[in-house]
């Protein structure tokens, strides 16, 4: 599993499945993490207008979330080179 470097992945607490291995992000790398252009499409979505209450705010990212499709999301998020990696790791490690 690919994660970025957030302090609550890295908690000592934290319980990770034998069978999944934890591969960190460098530091300050958005480009990196695909799941940062999908926060940045909903963010243009909803950062310029106005709202008179944060309840107002979250109806509207709702109303924003239940637009994307599968095939927006992958749009959105599947880097190529990303893709690519994934592949040859899982390659990799099935021989």
């Amino acid at each position: 599993m690919v994660l970025d470097n957030g302090r609550f992945h890295k908690a000592k607490k934290l319980s990770v499945p034998r069978n999944v291995e934890l591969t960190f992000l460098p530091p300050y790398s958005p480009e990196l993490n695909p799941v940062e252009r999908l926060w940045r499409d909903l963010k243009d979505q909803v950062a310029f207008d106005f709202y008179r209450s944060l309840a107002w705010l979250r109806q509207d990212v709702r109303t924003a979330l239940a637009t994307y499709t599968d095939e927006t999301v992958a749009s959105l998020t599947g880097y190529e080179y990303l893709l690519d990696a994934a592949s040859a790791l899982s390659s990799k490690q099935l021989v």
